[in-house]
Protein backbone atom coordinates (compact mmCIF):
# COMPACT_ATOMS: atom_id res chain seq x y z
CA UNK A 1 0.00 0.00 0.00
CA UNK A 2 1.25 3.47 -0.79
CA UNK A 3 0.04 7.05 -1.18
CA UNK A 4 0.43 8.76 -4.54
CA UNK A 5 -0.18 12.14 -6.17
CA UNK A 6 0.82 14.08 -3.03
CA UNK A 7 -1.35 11.88 -0.85
CA UNK A 8 -4.53 12.43 -2.88
CA UNK A 9 -4.91 8.69 -3.52
CA UNK A 10 -3.79 5.46 -1.95
CA UNK A 11 -2.93 2.37 -3.97
CA UNK A 12 -3.57 -1.10 -2.58
CA UNK A 13 -3.13 -4.52 -4.20
CA UNK A 14 -6.08 -6.22 -5.86
CA UNK A 15 -6.77 -9.59 -4.24
CA UNK A 16 -8.39 -12.75 -5.58
CA UNK A 17 -11.51 -12.07 -3.51
CA UNK A 18 -11.99 -8.63 -5.06
CA UNK A 19 -13.69 -9.91 -8.22
CA UNK A 20 -17.03 -8.17 -7.75
CA UNK A 21 -15.49 -4.88 -6.63
CA UNK A 22 -13.11 -5.00 -9.58
CA UNK A 23 -15.78 -5.74 -12.18
CA UNK A 24 -18.21 -3.20 -10.68
CA UNK A 25 -15.59 -0.47 -11.12
CA UNK A 26 -14.61 -1.76 -14.54
CA UNK A 27 -18.20 -1.55 -15.79
CA UNK A 28 -18.60 1.92 -14.34
CA UNK A 29 -15.44 3.18 -16.03
CA UNK A 30 -16.44 1.61 -19.34
CA UNK A 31 -19.85 3.26 -19.11
CA UNK A 32 -18.24 6.67 -18.57
CA UNK A 33 -15.78 6.37 -21.45
CA UNK A 34 -16.93 4.26 -24.36
CA UNK A 35 -20.59 4.83 -25.34
CA UNK A 36 -19.59 7.98 -27.23
CA UNK A 37 -16.68 6.15 -28.89
CA UNK A 38 -18.43 2.95 -29.92
CA UNK A 39 -22.21 2.64 -29.54
CA UNK A 40 -24.90 4.34 -27.43
CA UNK A 41 -25.92 1.08 -25.76
CA UNK A 42 -22.33 0.05 -25.07
CA UNK A 43 -22.75 0.15 -21.27
CA UNK A 44 -25.78 -2.13 -21.40
CA UNK A 45 -23.90 -4.57 -23.63
CA UNK A 46 -21.01 -4.68 -21.17
CA UNK A 47 -23.29 -5.16 -18.16
CA UNK A 48 -24.81 -8.17 -19.93
CA UNK A 49 -21.30 -9.64 -20.12
CA UNK A 50 -20.67 -9.36 -16.36
CA UNK A 51 -20.16 -13.11 -15.88
CA UNK A 52 -17.55 -13.11 -18.64
CA UNK A 53 -15.73 -10.22 -16.99
CA UNK A 54 -15.70 -12.10 -13.68
CA UNK A 55 -14.19 -15.14 -15.39
CA UNK A 56 -11.60 -12.98 -17.11
CA UNK A 57 -10.68 -11.40 -13.77
CA UNK A 58 -10.16 -14.86 -12.23
CA UNK A 59 -7.87 -15.83 -15.11
CA UNK A 60 -5.88 -12.61 -15.04
CA UNK A 61 -5.38 -12.46 -11.28
CA UNK A 62 -4.25 -16.11 -11.24
CA UNK A 63 -1.24 -15.23 -13.40
CA UNK A 64 1.79 -15.61 -11.09
CA UNK A 65 3.30 -12.57 -12.79
CA UNK A 66 0.19 -10.40 -12.36
CA UNK A 67 0.53 -6.92 -10.91
CA UNK A 68 -2.80 -5.38 -9.93
CA UNK A 69 -3.72 -2.32 -7.87
CA UNK A 70 -6.81 -0.39 -6.87
CA UNK A 71 -6.74 3.34 -6.23
CA UNK A 72 -8.80 4.98 -3.47
CA UNK A 73 -9.39 8.63 -2.68
CA UNK A 74 -8.05 10.13 0.52
CA UNK A 75 -10.92 11.90 2.35
CA UNK A 76 -10.17 15.50 3.18
CA UNK A 77 -7.26 15.83 0.75
CA UNK A 78 -6.47 19.39 -0.31
CA UNK A 79 -3.76 20.64 -2.71
CA UNK A 80 -2.07 22.50 0.13
CA UNK A 81 -2.36 19.66 2.62
CA UNK A 82 -0.34 17.08 0.71
CA UNK A 83 0.71 14.02 2.67
CA UNK A 84 -0.39 15.60 5.94
CA UNK A 85 -3.98 14.93 4.83
CA UNK A 86 -3.53 11.17 5.01
CA UNK A 87 -2.81 11.03 8.71
CA UNK A 88 -5.74 9.28 10.32
CA UNK A 89 -7.74 9.29 7.07
CA UNK A 90 -10.61 6.81 6.94
CA UNK A 91 -10.27 5.32 3.47
CA UNK A 92 -13.45 3.84 1.98
CA UNK A 93 -12.02 0.47 0.92
CA UNK A 94 -15.29 -0.43 -0.76
CA UNK A 95 -15.15 2.45 -3.23
CA UNK A 96 -12.07 2.36 -5.48
CA UNK A 97 -11.79 5.10 -8.12
CA UNK A 98 -9.29 3.40 -10.43
CA UNK A 99 -7.45 0.19 -11.11
CA UNK A 100 -4.68 -1.26 -13.25
CA UNK A 101 -3.56 -4.79 -14.06
CA UNK A 102 -0.72 -6.25 -16.09
CA UNK A 103 0.48 -9.78 -16.73
CA UNK A 104 2.88 -11.70 -18.93
CA UNK A 105 1.98 -13.13 -22.31
CA UNK A 106 -0.95 -12.92 -24.68
CA UNK A 107 -4.51 -13.66 -23.64
CA UNK A 108 -6.40 -16.58 -25.13
CA UNK A 109 -8.59 -14.37 -27.34
CA UNK A 110 -5.52 -12.96 -29.09
CA UNK A 111 -4.48 -16.38 -30.32
CA UNK A 112 -7.60 -16.60 -32.50
CA UNK A 113 -7.30 -13.22 -34.22
CA UNK A 114 -4.52 -13.93 -36.69
CA UNK A 115 -2.34 -11.07 -35.45
CA UNK A 116 1.42 -11.48 -35.31
CA UNK A 117 2.13 -12.75 -31.78
CA UNK A 118 4.31 -10.82 -29.40
CA UNK A 119 7.12 -12.39 -27.44
CA UNK A 120 5.75 -14.83 -24.84
CA UNK A 121 7.76 -12.89 -22.27
CA UNK A 122 6.21 -9.54 -23.15
CA UNK A 123 4.19 -7.89 -20.41
CA UNK A 124 0.67 -6.84 -21.34
CA UNK A 125 -1.09 -3.89 -19.76
CA UNK A 126 -4.51 -5.49 -19.53
CA UNK A 127 -6.49 -2.77 -17.75
CA UNK A 128 -5.95 0.84 -16.75
CA UNK A 129 -9.12 2.75 -15.90
CA UNK A 130 -10.04 5.59 -13.58
CA UNK A 131 -13.35 7.32 -12.95
CA UNK A 132 -13.91 10.40 -15.09
CA UNK A 133 -13.77 12.76 -12.11
CA UNK A 134 -10.12 11.76 -11.51
CA UNK A 135 -8.96 12.42 -15.07
CA UNK A 136 -6.12 14.89 -15.26
CA UNK A 137 -5.06 14.44 -11.64
CA UNK A 138 -2.08 12.15 -12.29
CA UNK A 139 -3.83 9.03 -11.03
CA UNK A 140 -3.57 7.22 -14.36
CA UNK A 141 0.19 7.76 -14.41
CA UNK A 142 0.53 6.50 -10.83
CA UNK A 143 -1.42 3.33 -11.62
CA UNK A 144 0.58 2.80 -14.80
CA UNK A 145 3.83 3.02 -12.84
CA UNK A 146 2.49 0.55 -10.28
CA UNK A 147 2.05 -2.23 -12.86
CA UNK A 148 4.61 -1.36 -15.57
CA UNK A 149 8.20 -0.98 -14.41
CA UNK A 150 11.03 0.84 -16.23
CA UNK A 151 12.94 -2.44 -16.47
CA UNK A 152 10.09 -4.20 -18.33
CA UNK A 153 11.79 -4.56 -21.71
CA UNK A 154 8.80 -5.49 -23.91
CA UNK A 155 5.34 -4.16 -23.05
CA UNK A 156 2.17 -3.95 -25.12
CA UNK A 157 -1.51 -3.09 -24.88
CA UNK A 158 -4.66 -2.79 -26.97
CA UNK A 159 -6.45 0.54 -27.32
CA UNK A 160 -9.66 1.61 -29.06
CA UNK A 161 -8.61 3.29 -32.31
CA UNK A 162 -10.53 6.54 -31.76
CA UNK A 163 -9.65 6.91 -28.10
CA UNK A 164 -7.23 9.76 -28.73
CA UNK A 165 -6.88 10.60 -25.04
CA UNK A 166 -5.64 7.09 -24.23
CA UNK A 167 -3.39 6.93 -27.29
CA UNK A 168 -1.77 10.21 -26.30
CA UNK A 169 -1.21 8.93 -22.75
CA UNK A 170 0.59 5.82 -24.00
CA UNK A 171 2.52 7.61 -26.74
CA UNK A 172 3.93 9.92 -24.06
CA UNK A 173 5.22 6.78 -22.31
CA UNK A 174 7.08 5.43 -25.31
CA UNK A 175 4.44 3.24 -26.93
CA UNK A 176 3.91 3.19 -30.69
CA UNK A 177 1.34 1.46 -32.87
CA UNK A 178 2.85 -1.75 -34.26
CA UNK A 179 0.38 -1.95 -37.14
CA UNK A 180 -1.83 -4.70 -35.75
CA UNK A 181 -5.52 -3.82 -35.95
CA UNK A 182 -8.60 -5.87 -35.03
CA UNK A 183 -12.23 -5.03 -35.74
CA UNK A 184 -14.20 -5.25 -32.52
CA UNK A 185 -17.22 -7.51 -32.19
CA UNK A 186 -19.78 -8.68 -29.66
CA UNK A 187 -20.20 -6.24 -26.79
CA UNK A 188 -17.41 -4.10 -28.33
CA UNK A 189 -18.93 -4.03 -31.83
CA UNK A 190 -18.55 -0.83 -33.80
CA UNK A 191 -14.86 -0.03 -33.71
CA UNK A 192 -11.29 -1.21 -33.98
CA UNK A 193 -8.52 -1.84 -31.50
CA UNK A 194 -4.88 -1.09 -32.22
CA UNK A 195 -1.94 -2.77 -30.59
CA UNK A 196 0.68 -0.46 -29.12
CA UNK A 197 4.16 -1.69 -28.19
CA UNK A 198 7.15 -0.46 -26.24
CA UNK A 199 10.44 -2.31 -26.41
CA UNK A 200 13.23 -3.49 -28.64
Amino acid sequence: MGFVVDGRYVLAPVEVGDANKYVDLQLRCLAETYPQLLHPDFAERQEAQRDSWLKEFATNIADPAARAFFAYETPGWTPSGGLSCVIGAQIDWGAPVGFALSGVGAHAWEEHTGVTPVSPDARQLTHLYTLARTHGTGLGAALFNAVIYPEDSDVYLWVIANNERAKGFYTARGFISDGEVIATSGAWEGGQIHRMFRGA
